[in-house]
C-alpha cells in the first residue's frame, strides 16, 4: 500500500512546481530586460530543472494512484465480495 503522505506529497507538488516554474520564466524575461544574460541563463537552467521535476511529479503521480486503483481492486477481490455479471444469479429467488 501506497502511503497517504507520499501521495499528499505528490499532489501538493503539482501546483508548487507549476507556479515556480512559472515565476522562474517570468524572472527570466525580468532579467533579460535588464540585459543580464548570465542570470538570465542561470534562471532558464533552473526553471528548466523545475519542469523536469515537475514531469517527473505528474508522472509518480500517475503510477502512483493506478498502483493504488489496482491494488484496491485487488483487495476488494480478495475480500469475498464476488459480484458476478450474470443478472440471472443476482435475481432474487421466489
Amino acid at each position: 500500500m501506497i502511503p497517504r503522505r507520499f501521495l499528499a506529497t505528490l499532489v501538493f507538488g503539482l501546483p508548487v512546481l507549476t507556479v515556480a516554474f512559472s515565476v522562474l520564466m517570468a524572472g527570466v524575461l525580468l532579467v533579460e530586460g535588464l540585459a543580464d544574460p548570465v542570470a538570465a541563463r542561470a534562471l532558464r537552467w533552473c526553471a528548466i530543472a523545475v519542469l523536469m521535476i515537475l514531469a517527473m511529479d505528474g508522472a509518480l503521480l500517475i503510477g502512483v494512484l493506478s498502483f493504488q486503483a489496482w491494488a484496491d481492486a485487488e483487495t476488494r477481490e480478495g475480500d469475498g465480495d464476488t459480484a458476478s455479471s450474470d443478472p440471472t444469479t443476482d435475481a432474487p429467488k421466489s
